[in-house]
């Protein structure tokens, strides 16, 4: 196994993994680059567990020990060359990098195809979101609106409820959390599949609450597992998947055409605001 599968085991079964699971877990994804100098002893004591609770993890996450591990891991550092006195830039480059890649690594077509045609035969769209996952939502409502289609962004937990009680069959639901455990979203979600909507989730974790309450899930790679002791984007991965359908929305000509005409209509305004601004 690779170092990148690896990777996507890890984020795979994360929501499933016991305390000391993620600690190892966490301990891996962090510290990627010296693992390669430890020998398994050291490594248990750093994560404070067993030598025996490390081999147990790398069975469970499809590699034979912890020596095999460790030579997946190097191959993931070897194509990230660095240098001498690495820049707060160049970390910063590298952490987005890595989610970048990550999250590309875990892009499948066929769901991204099955969300784009809900997407398109939607009667409404509601996209929903809390905390920073309802900036993201809110992002991807304000894209879909710009394109001529029925959307409304909710952020509002309470809201959630309110209007998932009363959806409609041919409506479409998007939940976005990144840890996919968000209660107030999935007892929303759950009502509005009650209600017969369709459903689809933008989370980091398979097996989650939220991706098992959702008709398509589609996967980001979650900027924790590059570092979580900095200020790093934790929407980034699934801003990528907005980017991404966004992107395939805009192929379909009539889509493109609303979306040019929105542009146009605001440059238009700002346009004729500025000129009575030194007019007037």
């Amino acid at each position: 196994m690779n170092a990148v599968n690896i990777l996507e085991q890890i984020q795979n079964q994360y929501a499933s993994f016991s305390k000391n699971e993620r600690n190892i877990a966490d301990y891996i994804l962090q510290n990627k680059a010296i693992i390669n100098n430890m020998n398994i002893k050291d490594f248990a004591t750093n994560v404070n567990t067993s030598t025996s609770s490390i081999t147990r993890f790398c069975k469970r996450i499809k590699v034979d020990g912890f020596v095999d591990m460790k030579i997946a891991l190097r191959s993931l550092t070897a194509v990230s060359p660095h240098r001498e006195m690495p820049t707060i830039f160049d970390d910063i480059y590298g952490y987005y990098t890595q989610v970048i890649d990550g999250t590309n690594q875990m892009v499948d077509n066929e769901r991204l195809e099955q969300i784009i045609d809900l997407i398109k035969k939607a009667n409404r769209i509601f996209v929903y979101g809390i905390g920073s996952s309802g900036l993201t939502a809110t992002e991807l409502s304000q894209r879909l609106i710009r394109m001529g289609l029925n959307v409304i962004g909710v952020s509002d937990s309470h809201l959630m409820i309110i209007n998932s009680s009363i959806i409609k069959e041919n409506d479409l639901v998007i939940g976005i959390s990144n840890s996919g455990e968000t209660i107030e979203l999935i007892e929303s979600l759950k009502i509005a599949k009650r209600q017969k909507a369709k459903v689809v989730a933008l989370t980091s974790y398979k097996n989650s609450s939220l991706t098992q309450v959702a008709d398509v899930n589609f996967y980001g790679y979650n900027s924790r597992f590059v570092n979580n002791t900095v200020f790093v984007n934790t929407q980034f991965g699934l801003m990528y998947l907005i980017d991404v359908i966004s992107t395939f929305l805009l192929q379909d000509d009539n889509l493109n055409y609303n979306m040019n005409t929105t542009i146009q209509s605001v440059l238009a305004y700002t346009k004729n605001n500025e000129v009575k601004g030194i007019t007037g």
